[in-house]
């Protein structure tokens, strides 16, 4: 079981390797894979503040401070304070932080079909299924 755990491991570890670089590769005129990261994580928020970003990032404040600092000068995300409490500042992506958000799922879906490409339709729905099992993710059936 030991060594189908490294296998597993290796192969997963591999395949996000290679789509995270490829995908940052193509978009990297616009963001770094950090950025890119935090932009994701901000849009699925919709407006979350900012050490709630460093905790999910596992960085200091500080360091969010600084990729946000560059991201909003880059026209991705905007600041504001939140109503219920001014000291607290909130991040949300603007319309351009959402087209290269946009962007970037769609080359990262593009990598994705061209891996299933190598195998036969029900092997996707296999390994699909039980990536979903695997993590405790469950689907819908009907």
């Amino acid at each position: 079981m030991e060594t189908l755990a490294n296998r597993l491991y290796a192969a997963v570890k591999s395949f996000w390797w290679s789509l995270e670089t490829d995908v940052c590769k193509e978009m990297q005129e616009f963001l770094t894979g950090p950025q890119l990261f935090m932009l994701g994580y901000i849009h699925s928020e919709r407006k979350c503040n900012l050490s709630k970003v460093a905790d999910r990032l596992e960085v200091k404040p500080s360091a969010v401070t600084v990729m946000v600092d560059r991201l909003e000068k880059s026209g991705f995300v905007v600041r504001s304070q939140d109503p219920a409490d001014r000291r607290v500042i909130l991040v949300e992506a603007t319309p351009l932080g959402e087209e290269v958000l946009a962007k970037a799922i769609q080359k990262r879906d593009q990598r994705i079909r061209e891996h299933l490409s190598r195998l036969e339709p029900d092997e996707v729905l296999i390994v699909t299924e039980l990536c979903e099992k695997m993590i405790g993710l469950q689907q819908d059936k009907s």
